[in-house]
């Protein structure tokens, strides 16, 4: 597909219905790769993409790249698509079969010979199984006749009762197939995209993503193609056996397809527009249930209850409009249509009767005539409302290949080291936060610092100085701006990022355990645990004894987040994990705070046998806990103010020392800086 071909806009004509089934039919049984094709990253698929209305050029790039997740599996969308016009051309046969039977029953008609009210032999399907049956039966061609019409129908019931089935579960695998490579495909991005992804957008709304607009997009896929092949097969099929009966009533009952066509593209439009803002009022209340029931404990603490129930109202009452006006639009764009066959109906009737007074009608040319525009009614309305789902669809698809489209974490490094020694270099960092603005302050600022193989270098500052910035540079969660940090005088972004952080181990604060056994979030990424292994860390980080108490030892379930365990045991499970990495680099973010005495102590031995021969770098906001560090780098304001031991600093009478002397004076050091 070429960028400058011309295209059809995205709505619900059944011009364009039929152009998106053509385009579908190729895609799925061509293998070669096309001129132009939409590629990650390409045609403006990101977060700002997904607030603005799609052009053209946009939706028409948008149906290739959706209908492309169906390709692996065309021969099976093929075979599906078949049962599916089978089943409906089914119905048409049957439906055919009432001209034959009133035909047959009408007053002067042959009925030993089956002949049609005109004294005609029969033909078409009813003569070849006239046919087969004399063959059959060939000394009783009174029975042949009879059975003629029963045996079309039995036959014809049993093909659509398998080409039914086939096409329905074909569609299901189908779709829930496609579906599933799509939350896959957006998990598996969505665990590779950087920190500052993270920075910008809401949990609630990213799963929202994954979990609501990717059923969606399946709605797009084979479902409507599903209702697109069987209605439309069956459509053209009433079609052909009106103009079969009588082509100039035929002729007559097209009068009012253009006004359908006009009034379905500017329903689609609209439904386009309404589900687009229905996906984001979606993520909006997934944002605010996940801040809700996360945090119920600040919500209960300082009385936020009213205030969340306001907001939860707010984002449910926009969802309920949007879904009324969605509805609505729905309702107005079918009954409209429904109106016009109504009137269309009535019309017809009127001058059928007419003809068949004349005698251009039999009575079973009527009867199948006025049973065939009746039973095309439904199809017609299926087609009308498929447009519905069809654009809830395309609108979740942006979403969807939005998220899958945002650029993954930079990973161009070559080495892979099993084990490096640990020593970091860190030579003019800088680093921006708002990464291309110049006016913005900068993070950091000329920051060179050298750590040797083992060392235990402690970050002090107070806060907003650099010292989390600065730790989360040395895994690569962000880039440095400026400047380098060298690992074993190598470049971090010479590594492999996979093999970098094989080098780090982390403990923070803010503990994080997985909803699995002790076990599992010791052993947490090793896809081989070894439960010696885990019983050793365990021992080494005091957190052995605890483990042996519970229900089932080491197998017992943490819950979620650990909120079974007090806040010791989790900094002890998270030393644990830590000595189990056994990485030669170790970042500490304040492990100890908010800990009892007696947690404390446990966790503080627990850290003195994890820092043991592994380069450390603390970051520190209670002074008290760092005063044995081999170094202590004091940050103001991006930058390094002052450097040396815990004595030496003191005796300076600097930063550190009044930052240290403000602690020992404010509640016995209780008060973090």
């Amino acid at each position: 597909m070429h960028h400058g071909a011309s295209v059809f806009p995205p709505n619900g004509s059944m011009i364009s219905q039929w152009k998106l089934l053509a385009e579908f039919s190729v895609g799925c049984f061509r293998s070669t790769t096309q001129p132009g094709r939409l590629r990650p990253g390409q045609g403006g698929y990101n977060a700002a993409f997904l607030a603005h209305s799609p052009s053209p050029v946009q939706s028409r790039q948008l149906y290739f790249r959706l209908l492309r997740q169906f390709r692996p599996y065309g021969p099976i969308v093929g075979a599906t698509l078949l049962a599916v016009g089978i089943a409906s051309a089914t119905d048409v046969l049957l439906i055919r079969q009432l001209q034959n039977v009133v035909d047959a029953l009408a007053p002067g008609s042959a009925m030993g010979g089956m002949a049609g009210a005109r004294g005609g032999a029969a033909g078409g399907l009813l003569g070849m199984v006239q046919g087969w049956l004399h063959a059959l039966l060939p000394n009783e061609p009174s029975k042949a006749a009879l059975w003629a019409i029963p045996a079309i129908i039995c036959g014809l019931a049993l093909v659509r009762m398998l080409s039914t089935f086939s096409g329905d579960y074909g569609a299901a695998w189908l779709s829930s197939r496609v579906q599933a490579n799509l939350r896959e495909s957006m998990f598996s991005r969505v665990l590779r995209l950087p920190n500052k992804f993270y920075d910008n957008s809401s949990t609630g709304t990213t799963l929202s993503q994954i979990a609501y607009d990717a059923s969606q997009v399946s709605q797009a896929g084979l479902n409507v193609l599903n209702v697109l092949v069987r209605d439309s097969v069956a459509t053209v099929g009433y079609l052909l056996s009106l103009f079969a009966i009588d082509w100039q009533l035929a002729l007559f009952c097209l009068g009012l397809l253009p006004l359908v066509a006009i009034i379905v593209t500017f329903a689609g439009r609209r439904m386009r527009h309404l589900s687009q803002s229905a996906q984001q009022a979606m993520g909006e209340l997934t944002n605010v249930l996940d801040e809700s029931i996360s945090g119920q404990r600040v919500v209960k603490i300082f009385g936020g209850q009213p205030y969340e129930q306001r907001r939860f109202d707010r984002v449910v009452k926009l969802n309920r409009q949007l879904a009324v006006k969605h509805a609505a639009t729905a309702a107005l764009n079918s009954g409209v249509i429904m109106l016009l066959v109504g009137i269309t109906l009535s019309s017809v009737i009127y001058f059928a009767l007419l003809r068949a007074q004349a005698g251009a009608l039999s009575p079973g040319a009527f009867v199948a005539f006025m049973g065939s525009l009746m039973a095309m009614q439904t199809p017609i309305k299926n087609l009308t409302k498929v447009n519905e789902p069809l654009q809830r669809g395309l609108a979740a698809a942006e979403s969807v290949f939005g998220l899958i489209d945002i650029a993954t974490e930079t990973d161009t490094g070559t080495l892979a080291p099993a084990r490096t020694e640990g020593r970091l270099s860190l030579q003019s960092v800088g680093f921006h936060y708002q990464a291309g603005d110049a006016d913005s302050r900068p993070a950091l600022h000329q920051v060179s610092l050298d750590i040797a193989a083992g060392e235990t270098v402690a970050l002090v500052g107070s806060s907003g100085s650099g010292k989390t910035t600065l730790a989360s540079l040395l895994p690569r969660f962000y880039d440095v701006s400026s400047g380098a940090i060298l690992l074993d005088g190598v470049d971090l972004r010479d590594y492999q990022l996979a093999a970098l952080r094989r080098q780090i181990a982390l403990v923070s604060q803010d503990v994080v355990l997985f909803n699995d056994t002790l076990a599992a979030n010791i052993a947490y990424g090793d896809p081989e645990p070894s439960l010696a292994r885990v019983e050793a860390a365990a021992r080494a980080a005091h957190a052995h004894e605890f483990i042996e108490r519970q229900p089932q030892g080491y197998q017992t379930a943490v819950g979620e987040n650990g909120l079974r365990l007090s806040g010791g045991q989790r900094q002890r499970l998270a030393i644990a994990r830590a000595l189990y990495k056994d990485a030669p680099i170790l970042i500490l973010d304040e492990a100890t705070s908010a800990l009892d005495t007696e947690s404390e102590r446990l966790v503080q031995a627990a850290l003195e046998v994890l820092m043991r021969g592994r380069t450390t770098v603390v970051i520190a906001h209670r002074l008290s806990t760092i005063e044995n560090a081999d170094r202590i780098v004091v940050l103001d304001g991006g930058r390094i103010a002052e450097m040396g031991s815990h004595t030496a600093l003191l005796a300076k009478g600097g930063l550190y020392a009044r930052l240290y002397q403000t602690q020992k004076s404010v509640q016995g050091e209780a008060q973090p800086v």
